[in-house]
């Protein structure tokens, strides 16, 4: 399967890749990068007719929101993500607000979030236009291929991959990070999602995993593996704390136990939150959200 990866530079978290597939657009960046993704028209993208987006985050949404040419293009989507993407200034304030939220017991404010998440920018919500909104299990072309969707929530609600047999080639999205940690974005994600997600993706047996940000990856099996085990050791962690403190703050378990500094406290702390909330549903803990900030306990 031949896939060209442009890779465009994000505000604070490095690279986002958008893929080129003979006339498809695989995601379009992030919205700060839109004058890149604009010169990258004339050059590696141009030419192409149609969108298709894995998710509805800012981080891959940008270019449809932002850029003309990519606006006016059809587009693909899972189900959920046009409603988003049509209503995305308002998905962006809520977002916003819950992570203002979340992080209180840090002195989060909204200003925090104008580099990364901004509301203030003209974006084209109203303007996009939707060929297909598709569902699990059904096919959809990119360029010249035929892929079937792979509903695969954790990261986002409305996440999918794209799964091409013939080649062993899985569009893996945001689900199997470079590092092998879960990704948290706001509103839409979910741990107990997220490591059925990975069993779902494995039991495919890619040979190939293309995702969205960083090179592909030509190991899946040990990648997948090594997600859901690394999920499974951050659960039992919270459980050891738990255990031996009783009662402690999220940012505490960021900085001791994943070493958080600077501006990944409130990121991880946020990654916390998802955990606990996992295990609240498990009945293994209490999640209370409050201006002093997340606290589980016994």
């Amino acid at each position: 399967m031949d896939i060209q990866r442009l890779e465009f530079q994000q505000p604070m978290w490095g690279g986002v890749n958008v893929l080129r597939i003979g006339d498809t657009l695989v995601d379009t960046g992030h919205v700060r990068s839109t004058d890149a993704v604009r010169e990258a028209l004339d050059g590696g993208l141009a030419g192409v007719e149609r969108v298709l987006l894995t998710h509805p985050h800012i981080d891959h949404v940008g270019g449809s929101q932002t850029v003309d040419a990519i606006a006016d293009l059809p587009h693909v989507g899972f189900e959920g993500v046009p409603s988003i993407v049509h209503g995305y200034a308002d998905y962006l304030r809520e977002a916003r607000a819950d992570m203002t939220r979340l992080l209180s017991g840090l002195g989060a404010t909204e200003s925090q979030w104008d580099v990364y998440f901004p509301v203030d920018g003209s974006y084209h919500q109203d303007r996009i236009a939707f060929e297909r909104e598709v569902g699990d299990g059904e096919t959809v072309r990119i360029g010249d291929y035929e892929l079937e969707t792979v509903h695969t929530p954790g990261h986002s609600a409305q996440h999918a991959a794209f799964w091409h047999e013939p080649s062993g080639t899985c569009l893996s999205g945001d689900l199997v990070s470079e590092n092998g940690h879960f990704m948290y974005a706001p509103l839409y994600c979910d741990i107990d999602d997220y490591k059925r997600s990975l069993r779902r993706l494995r039991a495919l047996s890619p040979d190939r995993l293309v995702p969205m940000h960083g090179p592909e990856m030509t190991d899946p099996r040990e990648r997948i593996d090594d997600c859901l085990a690394k999920a499974e050791a951050t659960a039992a962690e919270l459980r050891s704390w738990l255990d031996e403190r009783g009662r402690f703050f999220a940012r505490e378990f960021a900085r001791e136990s994943f070493g958080a500094d600077g501006a990944a406290v409130g990121f991880l702390t946020l990654v916390v939150h998802e955990y606990a909330t996992h295990l609240a549903e498990q009945g293994a803990c209490s999640v209370a959200v409050t201006g002093d900030g997340v606290e589980l306990s016994r």
